[in-house]
């Protein structure tokens, strides 16, 4: 698939998928948009490394498309009142991180490259730490980790609970940890302020989850993030005129980046 994007030219973005699904369904999940889009973008669906039940909404449609997987470890255990304040892992598992370096590198050896993110449901927990980073980074100076220079705008639909997933990376770099203590938490608590197009449906049982992933660590201003809600549940838009939307969000996102 990346040997195919690149051959064409088209930059590609990173998809990642809810909690209980996986790679294959999140692509069937994505037909509507990516219709639309893969004139101008290859997406890349990359699949979580932890085992799990299937999710929300997956069954029965998708009886038979198994196994599932999730982003967090099969340890990490969450509780509502966790999901409310915020106080889960803020962490990315190696085992994820090293998922999405290889896949930026992998895209780039063949030519490609890698532009934005798209999650949906716990795949958004992900984009937002992956944003995160690439944030601090920048803020820093950093030199090393140049992989998470690719994340400039991102996607998100019906968002997870805080907090955002950050890779290990970051706290890692010299710049980093030659910062002060203070610091170095300010750095790790900025609102992040990458583009991004957070989709949330009115319908959504799990609307209050992403709506405190939004208020707690995104910056909503021009420029920045841009909230909208539709009339919908947890799942993909369904409407050609919003999947159209979605479309040209992302089009002018990857204009302004190449015009730099």
């Amino acid at each position: 698939m990346a040997d195919d994007a690149a051959a064409k030219g088209k930059p590609t973005l990173l998809a990642f998928h809810g909690s209980g699904s996986n790679a294959t369904i999140h692509t069937m999940q994505l037909a509507r948009l990516n219709r639309v889009l893969k004139e101008y973008f290859h997406i890349e669906s990359l699949e979580a490394p932890f085992p799990s039940p299937a999710g929300p909404g997956i069954l029965p449609f998708f009886d038979g498309c198994g196994p599932f997987a999730r982003w967090l470890p099969p340890g990490e255990k969450v509780t509502l009142e966790a999901m409310k304040s915020g106080a889960s892992t803020s962490a990315l598992s190696k085992e994820v991180e090293r998922l999405v370096r290889d896949a930026v590198g992998r895209i780039a050896t063949n030519g490609g490259r890698v532009v934005g993110l798209i999650g949906f449901s716990q795949g958004t927990k992900v984009v937002a730490g992956l944003l995160r980073a690439a944030h601090v980074r920048r803020q820093i100076g950093a030199r090393g980790e140049d992989w998470l220079e690719s994340f400039r705008f991102a996607l998100c639909v019906c968002a997870s609970y805080p907090p955002p997933l950050v890779p290990g990376c970051v706290q890692k770099m010299p710049e980093f940890v030659a910062r002060s203590e203070e610091e170095r938490e300010k750095l790790l608590k900025e609102n992040i302020v990458a583009p991004v197009l957070h989709v949330q449906g009115e319908q959504d049982e799990w609307k209050w989850a992403g709506d405190g992933l939004i208020e707690g660590h995104f910056e909503v201003a021009d420029g920045m993030s841009i909230v909208e809600r539709w009339d919908m549940g947890h799942h993909y838009p369904h409407k050609p005129e919003e999947s159209e939307r979605m479309k040209d969000w992302l089009v002018e996102q990857l204009k302004r980046v190449d015009d730099e």
